[in-house]
């Protein structure tokens, strides 16, 4: 499995991104990112993935980039 991670989440190629790996049996998305939306519903801006996901945009990067690192 992949685990992935979208910075800049909000804009239209974002949202087919995440439909893209959404609908893909091998990844799992762990966060997107977006300052100006953290906190809402990723559906909320991509209406089209009603739905599909209940993830919410984060503003918190360094904490979710960490934890694939070995410190």
């Amino acid at each position: 499995m992949l685990e992935v991670g979208i910075i800049g989440g909000a804009g239209y190629t974002a949202g087919e991104l995440i439909r893209l790996l959404l609908n893909h049996p091998k990844t799992t998305i762990n966060f997107v990112y977006s300052t100006s939306n953290a906190g809402n519903k990723i559906h909320k801006v991509h209406q089209d993935l009603i739905g599909s996901t209940e993830i919410s945009f984060t503003n918190i990067l360094i904490q979710k980039l960490m934890c694939y690192f070995y410190v």
